[in-house]
């Protein structure tokens, strides 16, 4: 069966609905551009203005036409777009192209953009934009667009799929290095989102790599199943996901409707899938150049040939900011290069090969590199020299480069040490061959960072052990969560009631129910406020710990009472460990998240955290531990011992579990602190946030 948007994206006859003969047009330039690139299918203008168009009949309206066509293009805009649009819907067309935002000063409500969006899905008819610049199939040489690619680029295997319509213009119009199968400006996603272009690109042979520009995502069920679909393929997706920050979650908003979801959710969902999420779209689009050239490093790291010992030592250092190990040489490796490199030069990785005035320079890079190349622990290598279109100091060294791609299997990459060197044409000729040619080592190194790291995984889903949870306190717990807020009591007791490991504690309203508590209880103790509505208790000194004897008990609840409240909480001294912060934010597109940090004081004195969607399997929680600094905590710092690292792992899995239980029913939940000590793991705070329900639409949120 054919899919759903293939009449869209591969159309066999397309009417330009706003034709015209201003060559400036929008429906002109459309018109010309497939006239050039020599598409096969029919066009039909469209315009009641003209009797004739371009040699051809023009016709007034869609219902003129002779025959349906498979695509409409709308290079007009408000009113007019919609009636001539449910014309299109009409017809039965298999998909449209919208180029205009269609916003209308004093529309009526439901805006047109909605009012389209809500005709095109009750038909089921794919529309590309609106807010679009069109799209490009290379495969079939169709390309639909008031913009204009590079000449004479041959097919590529990249499929670029952008919400940022611009971006067809500096990424898939700018250099002829980076080549395409598809060119997609998804833009406002009337009907067709990412997920639903990229289950698309993954059905097409010639697709070795997803790019994509995201504002956000639209359809979370069809974004991920097409991410699981292309981690199934061995397809890498690499990503830029602009409006990370609120000023420029802000502008995507304003800019094409998107609803921005919780960054750290979306990267959470990157790493559940193998997604590359890029810093931007030069370190995105130079990834994809790598892995469309066919790329994979199954074992091995970097090894790299420079012409400078300035730019080794640029590239020592950005390297290590970057985490990007280089291979460690073998001592066979060692002396190759010792006996090709001249006195003064280190036999070394990376390796500066230029010596006196370059004397037998392609000989020494010559065979350098295929004694780095035979290098077991080389995966890649990386040759950096200085060059510009038109002029080379050493023009020999492109001869050895691509001597040393047919000498091994190994990839190998260019590198101009200037990201604004002029090299456009050298850079596409060597990597039409096969040599991808980078400008800049900084996103070099980033976007091999992304080759050398993408290892898709067999399995999809973290493998959690089968946890029964009492489903009577799952419905109980449901209930009492519905849009509320629980105390640190009722947070401690839901904890308890799914056996976690909860300090006990005794709820004191006053000095009658303390004496009668510490019957059950051994010095030392802990007294803290309970009293509602307070936040960072320890800041208000409402937490009294190291209490020995009743005296000194009687004067810290005396002093609670005087400031904060009658109403406290008392509870054994736990040894002292490390403290962590363990907990849960549901997000609203991705679900829960599981996060991890150091807890107490040290959350905010370091500020870094590691989160996973849950659930979270034993694994991922190593993982997570080790991603930050309480990794090293834990394995005990100046002197101090090793903390039962196990049971906090069992516990982050088992939390993780929990709340994919709970998720209808909480918004957020914050163990802090967990202290882990040599005994175990102890939950000694709690803070649970109830989902509110959405007023309009009745879900919770």
């Amino acid at each position: 069966m054919a899919h759903w948007l293939r009449r869209l994206l591969s159309p066999r006859s397309i009417a330009i609905v706003g034709a015209s003969e201003r060559t400036d047009s929008l429906g002109a330039i459309t018109h010309r551009q497939l006239l050039d690139r020599a598409y096969a299918g029919e066009i039909f203008a469209v315009n009641p203005r003209y009797d004739s168009l371009h040699g051809s009949p023009c016709y007034a309206t869609l219902a003129d036409l002779p025959r349906r066509p498979d695509l409409v293009v709308y290079a007009i805009s408000g009113l007019a777009l919609e009636q001539s649009f449910d014309q299109a819907l009409a017809l039965e067309v298999g998909g449209i192209v919208i180029y205009a935002a269609n916003y209308i000063e004093n529309d009526r409500e439901p805006r047109l953009p909605e009012r389209l969006r809500q005709k095109a899905r009750a038909a089921g008819i794919p529309v590309c934009g609106g807010n679009s610049m069109g799209f490009y199939n290379y495969d079939d040489n169709v390309l639909v667009s008031f913009d204009h690619p590079p000449p004479k680029r041959p097919k590529g295997h990249i499929g670029l799929i952008l919400h940022s319509g611009s971006g067809m213009t500096y990424l898939a119009n700018n250099d002829a290095r980076f080549c395409f199968n598809y060119v997609i400006a998804s833009a406002q996603e009337i009907c067709a989102s990412v997920g639903d272009y990229m289950d698309y690109l993954l059905q097409q042979p010639s697709t070795r790599v997803i790019a994509l520009v995201l504002e956000a995502v639209r359809d979370v069920p069809a974004f991920v199943a097409a991410l699981q679909k292309a981690r199934e393929l061995s397809i890498p997706v690499v990503i830029t996901r602009l409006g990370r920050s609120e000023k420029s979650a802000q502008l995507a908003m304003s800019h094409s409707g998107a609803i921005i979801g919780d960054h750290e959710a979306f990267v959470a969902l990157c790493q559940r899938y193998d997604a590359i999420l890029c810093r931007d779209t030069d370190e995105m689009i130079v990834s994809a150049m790598l892995f469309a050239a066919n790329f994979r490093i199954e074992r091995g790291e970097l090894a790299s040939m420079l012409d400078s010992g300035g730019m080794r030592e640029q590239m020592l250092d950005l390297a290590e900011d970057h985490d990007l190990p280089f291979a460690q040489i073998s001592p066979v490796t060692t002396a190759l290069l010792r006996a090709q490199l001249e006195v003064g030069l280190e036999a070394v990785n990376p390796m500066d090969g230029m010596g006196d005035l370059g004397r037998n320079t392609r000989q020494t890079y010559l065979e350098c590199g295929k004694a780095l190349l035979d290098d077991d622990n080389t995966g890649l290598l990386s040759f950096e020299f200085e060059f510009r279109d038109g002029f080379s100091h050493y023009p020999e060294l492109f001869d050895v480069a691509r001597e040393l791609a047919a000498y091994n299997d190994k990839p190998l990459v260019l590198i101009n040490s200037c990201s604004f060197a002029s090299i456009g044409q050298t850079a596409a000729e060597m990597t039409w061959q096969g040599i991808p040619v980078i400008n800049g080592v900084d996103v070099a190194l980033r976007a091999l960072r992304n080759l050398m790291q993408y290892r898709p995984s067999e399995s999809v889903d973290p493998e959690v052990p089968a946890i029964d949870f009492d489903t009577r306190a799952i419905a109980n717990w449901q209930r009492r969560l519905q849009g509320a807020g629980l105390d640190e009591i009722d947070a401690l007791e839901l904890m308890a009631d799914f056996a976690f490991p909860v300090v006990g504690f005794d709820l004191i309203e006053n000095e009658n129910q303390l004496t009668e508590a510490l019957k059950s209880r051994d010095w030392p103790v802990v007294l803290k406020t309970a009293q509602p509505g307070l936040a960072h208790k320890s800041d208000l000194n409402g937490v009294k710990v190291g209490l020995v004897n009743a005296e000194q008990l009687g004067q810290a609840y005396r002093d609670l009472c005087s400031r904060l409240g009658q109403r406290a909480l008392l509870m054994p001294m736990v040894q002292d460990g490390v403290e962590v912060s363990l907990g849960m934010k549901n997000d609203a597109q991705y679900g829960p998240l599981v996060i991890v940090a150091c807890g107490g004081v040290l959350i905010e004195l370091l500020a870094e955290r590691s989160f996973r969607l849950a659930p979270v399997d034993t694994a991922g929680a190593e993982t997570m531990l080790d991603e930050i600094r309480l990794g090293r905590l834990l394995a005990g710092v100046r002197g101090q011992p090793a903390v039962n690292r196990k049971a906090l792992v069992e516990l982050i899995v088992r939390f993780s579990a929990l709340v994919v239980e709970l998720a209808d029913s909480v918004a957020e939940i914050d163990l802090n602190p967990v202290i882990v000590n040599q005994d175990g793991a102890t939950i000694v705070d709690a803070l649970v946030i109830g989902r509110q329900p959405d007023v309009e639409s009745g879900q919770k949120t």
